[in-house]
């Protein structure tokens, strides 16, 4: 009887494995690693979805953390401005930078958590709401009346809900009517992608961290804004998608103090850089940050002078 097709098939595939058996050793290894290749290969061209995956009745809580991880001060330099706040003695400085001192333990010791849940419409919404730490005990026997109702307060205020906005569930800011700094916020933890990216694609984040009036004139000036997709790993048979962030924002020119009634104002010449350099990790099954971890530097000269850095962290509640 004559061999039908599948037969032929089916001899000719026998046929070569049997030569790829008999081959030596180097030409195997040649083979496997051009296969190897191949894959690693069609993985760097593979796009994914970085999207939001929240159930409609699910909360999605992190601790947010934003701590301060240096000692350095911020020290306004308005010229004849600074007189508003306090007299030029040093007993008026040291009360006013004892305040200060006060109102910065007072913000510290709050507790951030921020819940992400589904609105509908392909809608998230983010609510940051601050609980006052109550490990942290503020020592306000050494002030007046006056001084202690002033921080109570503040730490008063900043308990609740201190942020509300919204993203879409593809990745992009939805609640553009929110101020710049509550923008900035949501857009560098919780801005993804608006369309598919594969490794080494990158994207802007809809942020503006530097924010000057007309009494600054801009001499010169530049900005980096780059989020990218450095890898996909697999943990637990689960896709995780690792992003870097590196933002840069700079100025330099001279800040116009506001002329009084007895002088001409001031120029002062000023420079600033915002900078934010962040690794995370997002799940592509489970659409959701698994880490975050970010560093935010403020580095500024005249009109404020400055050397600060900031720890950006998610952990999930």
């Amino acid at each position: 009887m004559p061999v039908d097709k599948l037969h032929k098939k089916a001899l000719k595939s026998l046929i070569s494995t049997l030569k790829f058996i008999r081959m030596s050793p180097n030409k195997l290894l040649a083979i496997t690693l051009v296969l190897l290749t191949s894959n690693a290969f069609s993985q760097k061209k593979q796009t994914v979805d970085l999207d939001w995956k929240i159930g409609k009745q699910e909360k999605l809580s992190y601790l947010t953390m934003m701590t301060n991880i240096d000692t350095s001060s911020i020290n306004l330099n308005l010229g004849s401005l600074n007189k508003l706040f306090s007299d030029s003695t040093k007993v008026g400085l040291a009360q006013v930078k004892s305040i200060f001192k006060k109102i910065n333990e007072s913000l510290n010791s709050v507790d951030l958590v921020t819940t992400l849940s589904n609105k509908g419409s392909g809608i998230i919404d983010i609510a940051v709401v601050a609980n006052l730490n109550k490990n942290t005990q503020l020592s306000l026997d050494t002030l007046d009346e006056v001084k202690k109702e002033m921080i109570t307060r503040l730490q008063t205020m900043n308990q609740g809900v201190v942020l509300r906005g919204s993203v879409y569930q593809k990745g992009g800011i939805h609640s553009f009517w929110v101020k710049s700094n509550q923008k900035n916020l949501i857009s560098v933890f919780f801005e993804l992608p608006t369309k598919p990216v594969k490794i080494g694609d990158t994207w802007e984040l809809d942020i503006n961290l530097i924010s000057n009036d007309q009494n600054f004139n801009c001499d010169s000036s530049y900005k980096v804004n780059e989020v990218k997709l450095i890898d996909i790993k697999k943990v637990n048979n689960e896709n995780i998608a690792v992003v870097k962030y590196n933002i840069v924002e700079y100025v330099k020119g001279v800040f116009y103090a506001p002329a009084r009634s007895n002088n001409q104002g001031e120029k002062i010449e000023t420079t600033m850089m915002f900078m934010h350099q962040a690794i995370a990790e997002f799940s592509i099954e489970k659409g959701r940050w698994i880490s975050y971890d970010g560093l935010m530097t403020l580095v500024s000269s005249g009109v404020i002078t400055a050397n600060q850095k900031t720890k950006l962290t998610l952990l999930k509640v």
